[in-house]
């Protein structure tokens, strides 16, 4: 009888720290997913990163842009949705919409500078409103667990092409 209790507390426990763990991502799109041209229409291409606007009917009525950032290597790694652009006030109100609706998900998030931030072992979003040239927008990214070695290669890329010539001997 003591074992069935011991058993039924570590799956009732583990039940409890899996229900605050991060999902799969949204708009029925799953990282790792490798570029494709036919359903993906590539917008720019940095180094080893292509930024894509992802063709979904799964998102949300009032989306302006959903782009992904989908590395060679690793597939796609950054998902940013953006809503239409709207007024400050309006954005404030969809932002607290959306916070409450991610705590209920996910726990109470982290929160820096203006940004709102929930981290997993393989998932990090991060809700902030987006203001650019006095217009505003909600904005998520959703990071995926291979997004750092991804865009450390990016980096690397990126300073390489910064780099002056080096003079022939």
């Amino acid at each position: 009888m003591h074992t069935l209790i011991t058993i039924f507390l570590v799956l009732l426990i583990s039940y409890d720290a899996k229900s605050s763990e991060i999902e799969d991502p949204p708009y029925g799109i799953r990282f790792g997913q490798k570029f494709n041209a036919s359903e993906h229409k590539s917008i720019q291409r940095r180094g080893n990163v292509r930024s894509v606007i992802l063709k979904t009917a799964n998102r949300p009525d009032d989306t302006e842009e959903l782009r992904a950032e989908i590395c060679d290597e690793y597939g796609l790694q950054i998902i940013t949705w953006r809503s239409h652009i709207r007024s400050l006030a309006s954005a404030s109100a969809s932002h607290n919409e959306i916070l409450k609706e991610f705590e209920k998900k996910y726990g109470a998030p982290r929160i820096r500078h203006k940004s709102t931030f929930w981290i997993s072992s393989g998932l990090q979003i991060i809700v902030k409103i987006r203001n650019k040239n006095n217009t505003h927008q909600n904005q998520i990214r959703y990071f995926g667990p291979k997004n750092k070695p991804c865009f450390n290669k990016l980096i690397a890329h990126q300073q390489e092409l910064e780099m002056p010539p080096r003079k022939p001997k």
